[in-house]
């Protein structure tokens, strides 16, 4: 049986994407034979969500260093008179100053955590995995260290997000320098999309192995062919903000336009205070906000929409998370892409599936979209997204074949370390 070591900040019940992708591989991968040990933080309440331990096999172990030194900060900050603007002022300093990141210094806790794991755990492979680029650096000393094979899940490419913005040029230019020194050490490199496996590529690493998101079957094992009962309901569900998803222009067309049925829209998640006062200033009273949910329950938002609205990224290299759990769930998707056709890796995918429809996300394109969509059009619309899991491309994104690759993977690695 392997042994993996993961190492990462982002695992149970760390409440962020990057844990549900994690606990998704775990899992199954779990299944093929992998023993997981995890090494991670302690997680204080406000960023916890407890439904996230569901998703990895209760036995296996794990080991938690003490808050990260950002997260502690925060926690005292809102303590104070002001509390909540000298939280905000440090999030924002740390987000571009710190370097890898806002956790920056927890590789340190993270190695001398491993120093003690590893005599008794004896991992055949170590692996980081983002959110935190923390976890890379801890997993390149402790490789070197150990002579342990080191994955590292990068997810997103490290150091390219920091570029996509002005103001934080000084951490893109500490990151790609950091980026290149320790991922040189890594013996393979893990990443969602084939761009940005094209990308790394290019930059001289030659193990990059794509591992999608991909989705639990286990979480849509039914589906309910639901009439058109009124109000629609458009749902999104997933953090936002006009950086980096923008719902000010869905929520001003939908405000707009003379919509021929009734509707709601339900935004589920952390997200900017700028779209409430958006839906305030616009004197909407058709829109709910209901903050962040715990995992569960976003499931069945998901499951009970009318409409899933899912926005893409800036990035020709990124594909949101939720992607694959929405086509999953069989329900109809209204796409807004932010950026060209020829560029978008989401769109690549989800230009396969029937139920799916493609909007620009500009106001008055979706007003003419809206203006033009009948309960005639949704029924048929809702017919098409019944066929997404027949399509033979969503057999590639469940767990259980995502995890294949990556146990072949890991056995490449001890498989190589005995020849040598």
């Amino acid at each position: 049986m392997a042994r993996v070591l993961m190492v990462s900040l982002s695992l149970p019940p760390f409440r962020e994407s990057q844990t549900i992708r994690s606990a998704y591989l775990i899992e199954a991968a779990a299944r093929y034979g992998v023993q997981f040990g995890l090494l991670t933080a302690s997680v204080p309440d406000s960023y916890a969500d407890p439904s996230l331990y569901r998703l990895i096999p209760p036995e296996v172990p794990c080991w938690r260093t003490s808050f990260p030194h950002y997260s502690r900060v925060r926690d005292r900050l809102r303590r104070l008179r002001w509390g909540r603007l000298w939280d905000y002022l440090y999030a924002n300093i740390a987000y571009r100053l710190f370097i890898p990141d806002v956790y920056a210094g927890w590789q340190n806790h993270a190695y001398q955590l491993a120093t003690q794991v590893i005599p008794s755990f004896r991992p055949d492979v170590l692996m980081s995995a983002s959110g935190s680029c923390t976890s890379h650096l801890a997993c390149a000393r402790l490789s070197s260290d150990f002579g342990i094979q080191w994955i590292a899940d990068l997810g997103d490419p490290w150091s390219w997000v920091d570029w996509q913005h002005w103001d934080t040029w000084y951490k893109a230019i500490r990151n790609s320098l950091l980026e290149r020194r320790t991922l040189r050490k890594a013996d393979s490199i893990i990443v969602t999309t084939p761009q940005t496996e094209a990308l790394y590529r290019a930059m001289g690493y030659n193990q990059v192995v794509v591992i999608p998101y991909g989705y639990r079957a286990e979480e849509f094992d039914t589906h309910p062919l639901t009439e058109a009962d009124l109000p629609i309901t458009f749902v999104y569900v997933g953090s936002a903000s006009r950086r980096a998803r923008n719902l000010i222009p869905l929520i001003t067309a939908l405000a707009s336009s003379e919509v021929p049925f009734e509707f709601r829209l339900q935004i589920v998640g952390e997200t900017s205070v700028h779209f409430y006062k958006t839906a305030l200033r616009l004197g909407i009273k058709w829109v709910d906000f209901t903050g962040y949910v715990p995992y569960d329950q976003s499931i069945q938002f998901i499951r009970k929409a009318s409409i899933l609205i899912l926005i893409g990224n800036r990035s020709p290299y990124q594909v949101p998370g939720k992607t694959f759990a929405y086509l999953a769930s069989c329900r109809p998707i209204l796409y807004l892409s932010q950026i060209g056709p020829e560029n978008d890796p989401a769109l690549s995918i989800l230009q396969h599936f029937a139920g799916v429809r493609v909007i620009p996300n500009d106001v008055s394109k979706l007003q003419s979209f809206f203006r033009n969509l009948t309960l005639d059009n949704f029924h048929e619309w809702k017919l098409q997204a019944r066929t997404h899991l027949s399509e033979k491309l969503m057999l590639d994104y469940k767990t259980d074949n995502l995890a294949k690759i990556f146990f072949e993977l890991v056995n490449n690695k001890i498989r190589s370390k005995i020849l040598c």
